[in-house]
């Protein structure tokens, strides 16, 4: 069966379709590229990303600085029970002994403490989701 030319409007076609698959390429590799890496590039900048995370009630820069094998909802579920407290909270970074140990506590007169092992990974550090034994 012999095939006819093409017509200007199977031709438009066809660039558009290749001119849509290539923006949806470069699409993926742009979000792909920009993703940022998870925890953080030091201890320090950790323990302040975790509070400042905490005091804006931030569910998604939180679980951001968690490990991997953190549960997906950790974040927010934490969030959620934890009590409000007027002001920032303040994040220190002890060794225990065991490794680095981030302490997050409320301002001064409320009972809010939290704790997560510094868990370290490749050139970053994330918080770990089992508290430490030693932590508040």
């Amino acid at each position: 069966m012999a095939r006819g030319p093409r017509t200007p409007t199977g031709r438009a076609l066809a660039a558009f379709g290749l001119v849509a698959l290539t923006a949806w390429v470069v699409f993926i590799v742009i979000e792909i590229a920009t993703v940022p890496e998870p925890g953080a590039p030091t201890v320090e900048a950790l323990a302040t990303q975790a509070a400042s995370s905490l005091t804006q009630g931030d569910a998604e820069a939180l679980q951001a600085l968690l490990v991997d094998d953190a549960p997906a909802d950790y974040a927010e579920e934490l969030l959620a029970g934890l009590p409000a407290t007027e002001g920032d909270l303040e994040a220190v970074v002890r060794d225990s002994g065991r490794g680095d140990v981030i302490v997050v506590r409320g301002p001064a007169g409320s009972d809010s403490c939290l704790a997560w092992q510094v868990v370290p990974e490749d050139d970053r550090y994330l918080l770990g989701v089992i508290p430490p034994v030693d932590g508040c």
